[in-house]
């Protein structure tokens, strides 16, 4: 069990949503990602009072700092602006010829933006609905692992616990390579990533591709195991050999245009 004063209450203010009892890991990782605002509200678990994130010192670090104005840049506001606009004289002839260069530098523009789009869209990691970001996403660093969380199989199978809740497929690889089929046993996805660890030594990014809808108890859930497996994992190397250290992160999609 993870310490109890670790664990937090966050309130997202702007969909009046509470998710109870989130490490404080995870809501750091949530301030970097952009899923939390300045302006949203947390406590510890089960207290009474909510404290804003930015009134909050433990979180300063993570939150979006504005970079001051620099001397070059009031300097630079004082520069004179070429709108681009001619003015001719009455009587001056215009010109016939019609300047096509704006017109091809858009159309390779949109050209290249759906070719993107398009990629982003078809890949394997447009399979499972994360949230979206309400900044821009980080790059997505190379070598890291990541464990899917969908509510349904490839196939459109939905599974139930006996109380009537979804329960996860979970799914396993590294970077774009899938390397376990969806499963319903977390437990076959945890031994996956022990046996893709045995020779590897140090940080190990880890990110959760966590359908939205699912409940954030079954993505602290799998965080407290990922957590329990490094302690594991650690405890079985020999001697001198490097140890583990997982750096867990949630999983979203590119911020959606409005």
């Amino acid at each position: 069990m993870a310490d109890k004063k670790r664990l937090l209450d966050v309130w997202i203010v702007e969909g009046n949503t509470v998710y109870r009892e989130v490490p404080f890991a995870v809501v750091t990782d949530w301030l970097q990602q952009g899923r939390l605002l300045p302006d949203d509200r947390v406590r510890l678990a089960g207290g009474k009072t909510w404290h804003v994130l930015d009134s909050v010192a433990a979180f300063a670090p993570y939150l979006p700092k504005t970079e001051p104005l620099q001397t070059a840049d009031a300097s630079e506001a004082l520069d004179p602006v070429d709108l681009g606009f001619d003015f001719k004289r009455p009587g001056e002839e215009e010109d016939e010829d019609v300047d096509m260069i704006p017109l091809i530098d858009i159309s390779l523009v949109l050209l290249i933006f759906f070719m993107m789009t398009a990629s982003v869209n078809s890949g394997f990691f447009s399979t499972i609905n994360t949230p979206g970001a309400k900044h821009q996403v980080s790059s997505i660093a190379a070598g890291s692992f990541w464990i899917g969380m969908d509510v349904k199989s490839r196939g459109g199978q939905v599974e139930k616990t006996p109380d009537g809740k979804t329960h996860p497929w979970y799914s396993f690889g590294k970077e774009q390579q899938e390397l376990l089929e969806p499963t319903t046993d977390h437990g076959t996805v945890l031994a996956a990533l022990g046996k893709a660890l045995d020779h590897v030594e140090g940080d190990i990014k880890i990110r959760i591709r966590a359908d939205q809808s699912l409940p954030i108890e079954h993505i602290r859930e799998l965080t407290l195991e990922l957590q329990t497996l490094e302690a594991q994992l650690n405890t079985r190397r020999p001697a001198g050999k490097g140890r583990l250290k997982f750096d867990i992160t949630g999983e979203v999609s590119e911020p959606k245009s409005k």
